[in-house]
């Protein structure tokens, strides 16, 4: 990921990408011990999700692995304020994002109804990435005094905010196109969510959910700025070009938030889970990538 990729480097990436594999797995475990699910809600697990057990641990070891290691590795920043950026993306994205909108649709999941479960969640999600990103920010010397590469981008307030405005109405409309061409042509999910049987067409059907829901576009809005304040320290003290800063962007909100969607899920069944997870990192990767692209500025050179 380095500009000069020697041989000690790409030592360096391979052995720093193991730790954290490891490592977040090890984290995970820690965050379930502290704070494990009911024994009601763990009953309620099915065999597996679409993934094996084996298969979805390595799957979420590798999406983190990768993408925080990475976003570490071209990071201007050192010791805490590396860390705060590694943990806002992490947690922000992972847990913050996905769990506000567990919340927003808990008449569907009737297991955390009359409990404080969505609050455990959240809390579970907290504690694996506070502790995993202290871990990503000193396996990559973030907490050594070594002097690091400046940054190549700045985000300018007032652009920053013009930009979020209109970004966060493309984000509603990727949310609607995604969430009815992907998730909807599932019948099985169709029905979790009180759905019909039979297709019905994309004007009937989020007319139909906008009677109901009147307030979800504002409640999506303000989630697309969330994901692009997620983004914004990443975007400050990245170091690379413009189109790394695009795909690291994209992976993070297309996989960072869905990933966990391949365990064994308590609250939906594996098929709407696979459904689910297109819908989301296809519409959250293509929203990332967008705002890598409008979002930062270049640095200007001296």
């Amino acid at each position: 990921m380095e500009n000069k990729m020697t041989f000690k480097n790409i030592v360096s990436i391979i052995l720093q990408w193991l730790g954290a594999f490891v490592g977040f797995l090890v984290c995970l475990v820690i965050a379930n011990l502290i704070l494990p699910l009911p024994k009601n809600i763990m009953d309620a697990a099915p065999a597996s999700g679409f993934l094996s057990a084996p298969l979805a641990f390595v799957f979420n070891g590798a999406v983190n692995a990768t993408i925080l290691i990475w976003a570490a590795r071209r990071s201007s920043f050192k010791g805490f304020a590396m860390w705060f950026q590694l943990f806002i993306l992490s947690f922000g994205v992972q847990t913050f994002e996905t769990q506000i909108e567990t919340a927003y649709f808990i008449s569907a999941f009737p297991l955390l109804h009359g409990n404080f479960e969505v609050y455990h969640l959240i809390l579970r999600g907290l504690i694996t990435s506070f502790l995993f990103t202290l871990l990503v920010t000193s396996i990559t010397g973030g907490f050594s005094r070594k002097p690091r590469e400046a940054n190549k981008f700045e985000v300018n307030a007032d652009h920053a905010v013009k930009v979020s405005a209109w970004l966060a109405v493309v984000y509603i409309a990727l949310y609607m196109l995604f969430g009815y061409f992907v998730a909807w042509q599932s019948q099985e999910l169709r029905l979790f969510y009180g759905g019909p049987a039979q297709l019905n067409s994309f004007v009937d059907q989020w007319a139909t959910t906008l009677m109901g829901k009147p307030e979800l576009p504002v409640f999506q809005y303000f989630r697309g700025v969330i994901w692009i304040l997620c983004l914004i320290p990443l975007f400050k003290g990245f170091t690379g070009k413009r189109v790394e800063l695009i795909v690291v962007s994209a992976l993070a909100l297309g996989l960072l938030p869905t990933a966990q969607l391949a365990f064994a899920n308590p609250l939906m069944p594996a098929g709407v889970s696979y459904y689910h997870f297109w819908e989301v990192s296809i519409s959250t990767g293509i929203f990332g990538a967008l705002c890598a692209w409008f979002v930062p500025k270049e640095v200007k050179a001296a």
